[in-house]
C-alpha cells in the first residue's frame, strides 16, 4: 500500500506544482473570484439557487396568508426555521464538513470562522486532501441536508414540520456557496491532479498539482 501523502511531499518534491495559496481571512474574495471565472457548476448552482429561492418566497407568502386568515402555526414555523438556519444548521453544516473529514481518514479536525464577513470553516491541520476526498468533503452537507429535509417533506401530514424543514432546505442552499465556489475551482482546472492542505497555524490553503 502506497504511503500517505504529507505536505512536504507536496512542498519539497519537483513533481508537485503550487497552484494556489489561499489565506484563511481571504476565503470571501477566493469564492467570489471563482464563482466570476468559472462557468458549468456555478450555472448549475445557479440555477438550483434560483428554484430554491422561489420556493422560499412561495411558501413565506404562503405561511402569512394563512396566518391572516387565522392560522398563525405555519409561519411560526417558517420563523423557527429562519432562527434555526442561522445559528444551529450553521454548526450542523460544518460538523458534516467534519464527519466527512473523518470518513476520507483525515484527523486534526478544526473550524475557524469570520464572524464580520459571516465566513465559517472546517479544515484539517496539515492533512493533505486528494481530488476525489476533497469532493466528498465539499458535497457532503448539501447532499445531507438536502436528503434529511426531503425525507421528512415527503412523509409528513404536518403543515407545520413541513414548512420547517421546507425552509430550512431552501435557506441551506445558500449556505453551500462557498463549498460549490471550491468545487468549480476544481473544476476550472479540469483535467489537472489537485491536492490540498490546511495549516492552521499559518491561517492558509494551499492547492497543488501533480506535474
Amino acid at each position: 500500500m502506497s504511503r500517505k501523502l504529507v505536505p512536504e511531499d507536496l512542498q519539497s518534491n519537483s513533481g508537485f506544482e503550487l497552484l494556489a495559496e489561499v489565506s484563511h481571512q481571504n476565503l470571501r474574495e477566493f469564492v467570489m473570484e471563482q464563482i466570476k471565472k468559472e462557468r458549468y457548476i456555478i450555472r448549475v448552482y445557479s440555477a438550483y439557487q434560483v428554484i430554491m429561492l422561489f420556493l422560499l418566497v412561495f411558501f413565506i407568502t404562503r405561511s402569512i396568508v394563512f396566518s391572516l386568515k387565522g392560522h398563525p402555526g405555519t409561519l411560526l414555523s417558517v420563523g423557527y426555521a429562519i432562527l434555526f438556519s442561522f445559528t444551529i444548521l450553521i454548526v450542523f453544516h460544518e460538523l458534516l464538513h467534519a464527519m466527512a473529514y473523518l470518513l476520507i481518514g483525515a484527523r486534526k479536525i478544526s473550524f475557524g470562522v469570520i464572524l464580520k464577513k459571516f465566513v465559517f470553516y472546517a479544515l484539517a491541520d496539515r492533512q493533505v486532501i486528494a481530488p476525489r476526498a476533497f469532493h466528498i468533503v465539499a458535497l457532503a452537507p448539501l447532499l445531507a441536508v438536502k436528503l434529511i429535509c426531503l425525507v421528512v417533506i415527503v412523509s409528513t401530514c404536518n403543515n407545520q414540520v413541513f414548512y420547517f424543514f421546507m425552509t430550512v432546505m431552501c435557506l441551506h442552499s445558500l449556505f453551500c456557496a462557498g463549498d460549490m465556489a471550491m468545487l468549480a475551482f476544481y473544476n476550472l482546472h479540469r483535467g489537472k491532479e489537485i491536492y490540498n492542505f490546511d495549516d492552521r497555524s499559518e491561517g492558509k490553503t494551499y492547492f497543488y498539482i501533480r506535474k
